[in-house]
């Protein structure tokens, strides 16, 4: 989304304003790929000395996802979680405090949002110092944006993208599998922070620990949105110094970050690699405390059970095209996709194109497995959203789903233990083009019986705003493992939008 947000005059902190401060020198000292889309490399700056480690995250490369906390009751080390997580590389997350758990900012881990108490938008913080003032990157399926934090959307009038500058509260954009959060922000759309003297009772009005040498976290983006940047700053000991956050956002900048957030630092900051561990002084950066576990981490997932096509590519084609008349998303696709533990997942050799998925339903009030079908759209239009129903593997009278097409989200729940046939979720006005899909959510947010099911099969849209046709079929449909845009034969497949 870009909008721009009414001019107003900027306070107090000029974030354009030349720094009277000398800028960071950085001096790669090595360099290591620990899987394919990911670099590592190490930094050494002087005056004074401070040890700082870099992740530069190929966005559009093969079998690559971010990956996020999900919610828990819990904390946890980067480390520990990264190994239950199955990830490659991981870094602590936002802010956090306890009683209950909850973080600073806003959280979805494993495309479920964080509740509401568990975060830093539930209106009963409101009297917390932290409150609203946090800014996030949301990765989804092909795209990934951001939100400025609350300071710079009262503050800076330059600032013309993110979700909504000058609107302070933010509600999550569908779609999202993984969000962090954090400030203050560090680089505005392109712009570091800077000030003349970085210890300044003007300089981070947000967040005055900003203003002294501690380690330190922080998260970026470039600004064509391919590369995802994480950065781990040693402290507190005698041969790390620490940065200030002046020399944190130079340091950003210099890596290429158009766009970056401060995250949680001090004795929170590590930096993990499978087969590796830590690769960063966590012990010094808690000052000899141990390893600190956190509310939430950064995972990049590379390799092993990934889809071969990139998660979140903004480049990537559409992983298919659904033509105008309508058309069947099936599940043996590159446009669906389960999510969860892959244990309650079972698969079977009948339904719609020769498979179907099925898990399922619990008492949970929040999804553990799920799947969605990503919609792309060649034109405009009203369709009809149905589902394909096999009573003998998707039995449960309550299947929650949610369709979100152009821009707006509708709940829709439904019996899937009739006859084997297509049923109807609703009518529904569609955009051209992308980030429009059909999700199927195994919580029922009640108690449940054992026994009850949930088949994720195909969906089926039809238009049913144009005109008749003697000749009109059911549409074309979306041939399982084909190139993007490919239809079945007899079809004509419209380009992407």
């Amino acid at each position: 989304m870009r909008r721009r947000p009414t001019p107003f005059a900027l306070a107090l902190l000029v974030l354009v304003a030349p720094s009277g401060a000398a800028a960071v020198r950085l001096t790669e000292t090595d360099t290591s790929t620990p899987a394919e889309g990911i670099t590592v490399r190490r930094y050494r700056t002087a005056s004074p000395a401070t040890d700082a480690l870099a992740a530069f995250v190929d966005l559009c490369a093969a079998r690559l996802s971010v990956e996020a906390t999900a919610v828990s009751n819990g904390t946890q080390s980067t480390g520990g979680w990264a190994g239950d997580a199955g990830v490659t590389l991981a870094t602590n997350g936002d802010f956090y405090k306890t009683g209950p758990l909850r973080v600073y900012g806003n959280a979805v881990g494993g495309g479920v949002p964080w509740p509401r108490n568990q975060t830093g938008t539930d209106p009963a913080y409101a009297a917390e110092w932290y409150y609203q003032d946090y800014g996030y990157f949301a990765f989804g399926h092909d795209w990934v944006d951001f939100s400025h934090t609350g300071w710079v959307k009262r503050n800076d009038a330059a600032a013309v993208e993110g979700w909504a500058p000058g609107m302070v509260e933010d509600t999550t954009p569908p779609g999202v599998l993984s969000l962090v959060s954090g400030f203050p922000e560090l680089v505005t759309e392109g712009r570091p922070m800077r000030c003349d003297d970085p210890t300044a009772g003007t300089c981070f009005r947000d967040r005055s620990d900003m203003r002294a040498r501690h380690p330190r976290t922080a998260m970026g983006l470039t600004e064509d949105r391919r590369t995802f940047i994480l950065l781990v700053v040693d402290g507190r000991t005698g041969s790390s110094a620490g940065m200030y956050g002046t020399e944190l956002a130079d340091t950003m900048a210099q890596l290429g970050a158009w766009q970056a957030f401060n995250l949680d630092g001090g004795g929170s900051s590590q930096f993990w690699v499978r087969g590796q561990g830590y690769l960063n002084d966590v012990d010094g950066n808690n000052s000899g405390n141990g390893t600190r576990a956190v509310a939430n981490h950064w995972g990049i997932m590379a390799g092993g059970g990934n889809p071969a096509r990139p998660s979140h590519c903004v480049d990537s084609p559409p992983c298919g095209v659904v033509p105008a008349e309508g058309g069947v998303v099936d599940d043996a696709g590159a446009c669906f996709r389960s999510f969860g533990p892959a244990q309650f997942w079972r698969d079977e050799p009948e339904g719609e194109g020769g498979g179907l998925h099925w898990t399922n339903a619990w008492s949970g009030d929040r999804p553990l497995n799920w799947a969605w079908w990503q919609l792309h759209l060649a034109e405009a239009g009203t369709y009809r959203v149905e589902f394909k129903s096999h009573p003998e593997f998707g039995n449960y009278e309550r299947a929650h789903y949610e369709i979100v097409a152009d821009g707006a989200s509708h709940a829709v729940i439904v019996d899937q233990g009739r006859d084997d046939a297509w049923h109807d979720l609703g009518e529904f006005h569609f955009a051209a083009g992308g980030r429009q899909f059909v999700r199927l959510n195994d919580a029922a947010g009640m108690d449940i019986e054992n026994g009850h099911h949930l088949v994720a099969d195909a969906v089926r849209l039809t238009r049913t705003d144009l005109p008749a046709s003697p000749d009109a079929g059911a549409g074309g449909a979306i041939v399982p493992g084909a190139d993007a845009g490919a239809v079945s034969p007899g079809v004509d497949a419209a380009p992407p939008v």
